[in-house]
């Protein structure tokens, strides 16, 4: 069984500052937020901030868990497999993914910016984000290959990084994306259709051989 994905719980209080957070940091930066900033934005005083989270650090990482949160559903929760144990087709994991997609799809519009932000800034806050995200996907990759759910001449090495330049290639280059097909590449049936198009690459082209 896949294993599941870390539990982030928040209080509805919390949650609402985190989600705050997330705007401010994915609108001004995380240099260009201050705890002041989030706490009036939130209508809460900046002890309050302070309690929960400790500090404007510590209120970053609730949020790059919060975040963070929606690739390790996709990655280590349910994965469909068929009848007869052995593991699904591309179509079927097709449509988990779909599926994952309706969950967030109201969401993504944060999310993308956020990630967006952060990667583009340069600073120590998108070096984070980038190597958390890297990890989840190390961390699926490596159960993959434990579970001989990779061919043995598979690089081991690029695998997750060639993984994550599929889904920041897209948000990095959505304006571009838009140009050249005029949808974003997070329309919705442009979504679902590039991620068929991602998981017949990655698990048609790195699955064994059936015996």
């Amino acid at each position: 069984m896949a294993k599941a994905a870390t539990v982030v719980e928040f209080s509805a209080g919390q949650q609402r500052l985190v989600q705050g957070a997330m705007r401010l940091f994915a609108e001004k930066g995380f240099d260009g937020v201050t705890v002041r900033d989030i706490a009036s934005a939130a209508g809460v005083s900046v002890g309050l901030i302070n309690h929960h989270f400790g500090s404007k650090e510590g209120l970053r990482d609730a949020v790059d868990r919060y975040f963070l949160k929606q690739f390790e559903e996709v990655l280590f929760e349910y994965m469909p497999r068929g009848e007869s144990g052995s593991e699904a087709d591309a179509d079927a994991v097709a449509e988990w993914i779909e599926a994952w997609i309706e969950r967030h799809i109201d969401d993504w519009e944060l999310s993308k910016a956020y990630m967006r932000r952060a990667l583009l800034e340069g600073s120590e806050w998108g070096g984070h984000v980038f190597e958390r995200f890297y990890q989840v996907v190390r961390t699926s990759v490596d159960r993959m290959d434990a579970e001989g759910r990779l061919r043995g001449d598979v690089d081991r090495l690029w695998l997750p990084l060639l993984i994550m330049y599929l889904e920041l290639g897209t948000l990095l280059l959505e304006p571009y994306v838009d140009r050249v097909l005029g949808r974003s590449g997070f329309d919705r049936a442009l979504w679902r259709r590039r991620h068929r198009a991602y998981v017949d690459l990655v698990f048609r082209g790195v699955r064994p051989e059936p015996s």
